[in-house]
């Protein structure tokens, strides 16, 4: 008797188990209650193609230039306008920048001494550009004025600047004295702009002129000269590129392009 008892207890605690079963070409789960009732799940994730559409299409980029910041994000099984997709199929994709657009933006306006701020110069000096292709009339020192004005600078480290005065041909003078003497000793000529080409993504694509503007300040106390420079809305630059970079994608993938939050 008592094992007919436990054979009609195991069969009624087997009959308690969830378990899975296709109604209707849907997957839906069958789980147990503790009051002995059943609950119904529909098991979305198995189906072939979703009950209705999910999720955005195609590509979408996030693109905020002021910030330097340029993300694609790919839906690669998103609603295609017949078929609904599940959307969970995504990738991403940040395109690279080039070493002299990084070098650039990060000593934008960041303030640095003499010797510091010749270095910069002639680390980079390669991007120095004399002519605006928007504004070919308009000139701006060449790669050769700025070494001359970066050797001036490393020459110069250790006097005492105490005056700056702008000049006609568009340069600011500084007056500087030796150490111990309030004696002028001699005078160092500043340009107020200059200008680079530098091309943002790493690739094929043009460089782009951005004006910078040379800034100064001199320590009333040490008689320290610092310099930086501040360039011209390089976002600009930066969205032109992008701009392009997004013909090349919709033009190569066949697929419009959207911009939006990733």
């Amino acid at each position: 008797m008592s094992d007919q008892k436990n054979q009609i207890e195991s069969a009624l605690n087997a009959a308690k188990q969830p378990f899975i079963q296709l109604v209707n070409g849907l997957s839906i789960a069958f789980l147990p209650m503790q009051d002995g009732a059943w609950t119904l799940k529909e098991l979305s994730h198995l189906r072939t193609t979703p009950a209705r559409k999910m999720g955005n299409t195609h590509l979408i980029v996030d693109a905020d230039y002021d910030k330097n910041r340029v993300k694609f994000k790919a839906i690669l099984n998103g609603n295609d306008g017949i078929e609904a997709g599940f959307s969970d199929f995504i990738a991403h994709y940040e395109p690279a920048k080039t070493v002299d657009w990084v070098n650039w933006l990060q000593n934008d306006k960041q303030k640095m001494n003499q010797e510091q701020f010749a270095h910069f110069l002639e680390n980079n000096i390669a991007n120095i550009s004399c002519t605006d292709p928007s504004e070919p009339e308009k000139k701006y020192p060449s790669a050769a004025d700025l070494l001359e004005f970066c050797t001036n600078l490393e020459m110069t480290s250790t006097v005492r600047f105490r005056s700056a005065t702008k000049i006609q041909n568009g340069q600011v003078q500084f007056e500087y004295v030796e150490e111990g003497t309030d004696q002028t000793k001699g005078k160092l000529a500043l340009f107020e702009t200059f200008g680079i080409g530098v091309q943002p993504f790493i690739g094929d694509g043009p460089a782009f002129f951005i004006e910078a503007k040379l800034r100064f300040r001199i320590n009333r106390e040490s008689g320290a000269l610092s310099l930086w420079y501040e360039l011209n809305r390089p976002d600009k630059a930066l969205e032109v590129a992008t701009k392009a970079l997004i013909k090349q994608v919709e033009e190569e993938s066949q697929v419009p392009v959207y911009f939006g939050n990733v």
